[in-house]
């Protein structure tokens, strides 16, 4: 899987992990983007989502 500098260099440049971060409500993105260092693939973006929407966060 491919890896980014970090969460903006993946929804920028990956279509399916910016129509995911679209789609979940905003304080999971607020949540997500606290530690957006951390997020560098579509894989850890939906791990960190699935934590984030089941209370994991």
């Amino acid at each position: 899987m491919k890896q980014y500098k970090n969460l903006e260099a993946l929804l920028s440049a990956d279509p399916r992990a910016s129509a995911l971060f679209a789609q979940i409500p905003q304080y999971a993105r607020e949540q997500i983007m606290t530690r957006k260092g951390n997020v560098k693939s579509m894989n850890e973006l939906e791990a960190y989502v699935h934590n984030v929407l089941r209370g994991d966060g």
